[in-house]
């Protein structure tokens, strides 16, 4: 998208020192096109082909700008409310499966069987993939054999806290698809905006440019946004 770090006054090329954020971007727009039909300023501006007509046009352009921007503060913050969902019942299944393998650890030392199939001699996954492989296994693996089942019981490892983890995997994968949903749709709506933002935020600077060079040091310009130094 169109960079838009740059002077809050100025209608220039970026700065990264001065990031403005679209919603900002969208706010000095409004000044600008909202006051452009000034009788102090539009007969001026008229005059380099800014009639009423390419006003309104503008206008209308920003409106469909303001509405995309909204869509998109909405997809993100449903975005992050289901990464939030997600990472915390990511959270509670791990500390479980934290001290659950642990305890395996110590009880079946020795018994290399049980060791390589709960894989409980492997480092922790980080990685989610990884990670959900490598929890499910080891609740799969304690749920279906009978004498490992019986043995981790005695540890208070039941087969109803193991089916409450298998619950558990099968929620956080539905989180997991609910996140990605939202991610995708907070991006289309952020494509959406972007694009909008790029067409339209070159006539704006371009009217700017203008404005400033027929209504120099003309206190006008504060009404489009534009500082004018004191004399």
């Amino acid at each position: 998208m169109t960079t838009t770090e740059i002077p809050t006054t100025e209608a220039t090329k970026p700065k990264p020192s001065n990031y403005v954020s679209n919603a900002e971007w969208i706010s000095k727009m409004k000044l600008t096109f909202g006051n452009a039909t000034l009788p102090t300023i539009f007969p001026v501006m008229e005059a380099v082909g800014y009639s009423a007509e390419k006003i309104a046009g503008l206008q209308h352009q920003l409106t469909e700008l303001e509405g995309l921007q909204q869509v998109q503060t909405k997809e993100y913050a449903e975005k992050l409310a289901e990464t939030e969902k997600f990472n915390n019942k990511r959270a509670e299944i791990d500390a479980n499966f934290t001290k659950h393998r642990a305890l395996a650890k110590i009880l079946f030392k020795g018994n290399v069987n049980a060791i390589i199939a709960l894989r409980i001699d492997e480092e922790k996954q980080r990685a989610y993939p990884g990670w959900a492989q490598q929890v499910s296994n080891f609740y799969a693996q304690l749920e279906s054999s009978p004498s490992l089942l019986t043995k981790i019981a005695g540890i208070g490892i039941t087969s109803t806290v193991l089916a409450t983890q298998k619950q558990a995997l099968a929620d956080l994968q539905t989180l997991k698809e609910n996140q990605q949903k939202e991610t995708a749709e907070a991006q289309s709506a952020t494509d959406m905006r972007d694009q909008a933002f790029d067409a339209l935020y070159p006539l704006y600077s371009e009217y700017i440019q203008y404005a400033k060079i027929l209504l120099a040091d003309n206190q006008a310009l504060e009404a489009i946004g534009v500082k004018v130094k004191a004399k």
